[in-house]
């Protein structure tokens, strides 16, 4: 047997590694690891340039170009519950940010699509619903501080507040603006 020599603790952390990788696999999600946590170097020369691919990193790994975890307060009661797992945005989202309907541990949960087109959808729908034309007009789209809103202080456009299945993220500027960006660019 191939674990034979291992010892228990080792054989253990293989088979949790194979079962990740499956996991992965299985839901369609492949990129590399690597890659998406490895620090770069020119990030902080970087100015005003949104990265997509730090979005993208963001998005399924919840760590920067930098390496540094985003921390979040909130969220579903079943986050971090599995194997000591660190809710992402793909964990509720899915691959493609489409959303959908979530049931672990008896507790049913919802997550809206998020991207760009269903973003701005959403705004337009508010501003119908409180018969604001205003409101829509200084949108004119679905904007940088409404995703902030929303991604920081867990709340829509117009100030009602989103679910408190909606963790509250701790994250940069100019990380945001990268997740963001990398939001703008899923079909």
């Amino acid at each position: 047997m191939v674990f034979k020599n291992l010892s228990k603790s080792n054989s253990k952390r293989i088979v949790f590694v194979i079962f990740i990788g499956l996991s992965l696999i299985a839901c369609g999600i492949s990129f590399n690891l690597n890659e998406l946590t490895r620090p770069r170097a020119d990030r902080s020369a970087r100015v005003a340039d949104p990265d997509p691919d730090n979005g993208e990193r963001i998005y399924f790994t919840a760590r920067n170009a930098d390496g540094e975890t985003i921390r979040y307060t909130g969220g579903p009661g079943f986050g971090g519950m599995m194997m000591g797992s660190y809710l992402t945005c793909a964990s509720c989202h899915g691959p493609g940010a489409q959303g959908g309907l979530h049931q672990m541990h008896m507790q049913v949960m919802q997550a809206p699509d998020i991207r760009y087109q269903a973003l701005v959808g959403e705004l337009e729908e508010h501003a119908e619903d409180d018969h604001d034309d205003e409101h829509l007009d200084e949108h004119a789209g679905y904007t940088l501080e409404d995703f902030k809103r929303a991604v920081v202080h867990g709340e829509h456009p117009d100030g009602e507040p989103l679910s408190d299945d909606m963790p509250r993220w701790q994250i940069s500027d100019r990380d945001l603006e990268d997740l963001f960006e990398f939001l703008k660019s899923i079909q």
